[in-house]
């Protein structure tokens, strides 16, 4: 069966590693240790997942010609993804995101690369209209044009010929309190912190219920070590988190995001992607490297499976 396409817009990076044994005060010094140096990036750990779990992925994003780009973009097309549709500028900086883990926690550095446009062909922006889901954040979308058209028409026109809008609000908080954005979306994504800036006070389902009558049709939370909400018109479920031997949460949201929209993709209810995301994630902490969770689907049911047994 022909799986659907998926457009996964935003970073890719190479990610440079390190080990502390404590997070250093202000002013102070710390020895680190380096670690090899994977192919990483929010969104194109997102797109490697659903690229393994069987979707056709199409990535987009603005890269200078150089070698790290070459060896991030190969590494790509290795993992499934087509990477046709990268918009090449070589004023923006080397693409690389440093990652400090402190025991089970890790803290991520994101250099910025410099101001530029994604700026789309006409045969492009027919592939977004046709797309299942178009999968990004906020940031990264208001970089979008084609044409004449500024990012809000382009997502009001892929939107009006079906492709369904997915933000992953993991850390890309909208500080300015702006609504707009929820106006325009279809599924959002918060982690715990994400979703608390959000809701400004409101307890959770009384903030989601808000969210969906600006339009949203779904509402997920992850909350770590306690499982996920899910929010809809139709109501509200939970999933609780798989047990798992902590070996790096980095990538876990990028997974869960993934396996989430690759259930509904197979025409699974709310609950059931919501157990799958949960499984997936799983997998994922449970080894070193944002993309440990690039697994075939059939990994993640056997995962299902064994806590259902």
């Amino acid at each position: 069966m022909t799986q659907p396409t998926c457009v996964y817009i935003g970073d890719v990076a190479l990610d440079e590693y390190y080990r502390l044994d404590e997070w250093p005060a202000l002013n102070d010094k710390a020895n680190v240790d380096a670690l090899p140096p994977v192919p990483g990036g929010m969104i194109a750990n997102a797109a490697c997942v659903a690229a393994a779990l069987g979707l056709d992925v199409r990535f987009v994003s603005a890269l200078n010609r150089g070698s790290i780009t070459q060896t991030l973009l190969a590494d790509l097309n290795q993992s499934g993804v087509d990477t046709a549709m990268t918009v090449y500028d070589d004023s923006l900086a080397d693409s690389k995101t440093m990652i400090f883990l402190v025991g089970s926690e890790h803290t991520i550095f994101i250099p910025r690369l410099g101001p530029f446009t994604l700026e789309l062909t006409p045969q492009q922006l027919g592939v977004l209209a046709s797309a299942a889901f178009i999968y990004s954040t906020p940031t990264e979308m208001k970089h979008v044009r084609c044409g004449e058209m500024d990012s809000d028409a382009v997502i009001d026109y892929c939107r009006a010929r079906g492709a369904r809008l997915v933000y992953d609000l993991d850390v890309d908080y909208l500080r300015d309190g702006s609504e707009a954005h929820f106006k325009r979306l279809d599924i959002a994504f918060f982690n715990r912190v994400g979703f608390d800036r959000v809701r400004q006070g409101l307890d959770m389902q009384a903030a989601a219920d808000h969210l969906l009558s600006l339009g949203l049709e779904t509402v997920v939370v992850t909350l770590a070590e306690d499982g996920c909400v899910v929010y809809s018109r139709s109501g509200t479920c939970t999933s609780p988190a798989y047990p798992v031997e902590v070996v790096d949460v980095t990538g876990a949201g990028d997974t869960f995001c993934s396996s989430f929209m690759f259930a509904l993709s197979e025409g699974k209810d709310l609950q059931y992607a919501a157990d799958f995301a949960n499984a997936a994630a799983s997998i994922c902490i449970g080894k070193l490297g944002a993309r440990a969770g690039a697994v075939p689907a059939a990994e993640v049911q056997a995962r299902m499976r064994l806590k259902a047994a």
